[in-house]
């Protein structure tokens, strides 16, 4: 979602999808970038490299954190559909509950599993610890680049957007990394390759 874009919509804790300042939705689908999450507002956090050095990071969320692909054959057609760029989705309920835990991952980077995916487009990283009661593991995609500005007063040097998190089981393509390594390899301009 790009960064200080007035939203006219917002989902509440409930999961429900309300207009921000007017009565009414002005049709069935909406842009969304122009949805509010609370909980997944962008914000600044800090990352220490391996030699010390702090390295401050904008984080931002994609919708796909908190919905899924819209599918005419099993969603009803009176559904909301939310526009990202090209592609239909709707809100998510389950996606959306789990969301909940996405900003204290992404904060806690550092301390749980990250890797490099086999597709090399994006990394994703989970909590080993954290397990779902069908044996799935939350899982959280993200990219980060070079991205020097300001975020409510806050010089950044790299953005850091989670594309989507999702339940599924535990990565098996995909070697291992760390966020400093990422973040490390980022400021220079480069990415993390996967390893066969």
């Amino acid at each position: 979602m790009p960064v200080g874009t007035v939203r006219q919509y917002r989902i509440t804790e409930g999961g429900v999808l309300l207009p921000i300042g007017c009565d009414d939705f002005t049709g069935q689908e909406i842009d969304a970038n122009l949805v509010s999450v609370d909980h997944l507002a962008s914000n600044v956090e800090t990352y220490t490299l391996s030699k010390g050095d702090p390295v401050k990071v904008l984080v931002s969320y994609s919708c796909h954190c908190w919905s899924s692909a819209y599918d005419p054959t099993s969603h009803a057609s009176d559904l909301i559909r939310i526009n990202d760029g090209a592609q239909q989705r709707v809100h998510d309920p389950a996606r959306h509950g789990l969301s909940y835990q996405l900003p204290e991952l992404i904060k806690q980077l550092t301390h749980h599993n990250v890797y490099v995916t086999a597709s090399e487009r994006n990394y994703g990283c989970y909590n080993a610890k954290v397990l779902a009661a069908d044996g799935l593991f939350y899982t959280a995609y993200f990219t980060v680049r070079r991205d020097k500005g300001r975020f409510n007063g806050i010089r950044h040097s790299l953005r850091l957007n989670v594309e989507s998190a999702y339940l599924r089981v535990q990565p098996d393509h995909g070697s291992r990394t760390s966020i400093n390594a990422i973040v490390a390899a980022a400021l220079d301009g480069k990415v993390i390759k996967y390893k066969r």
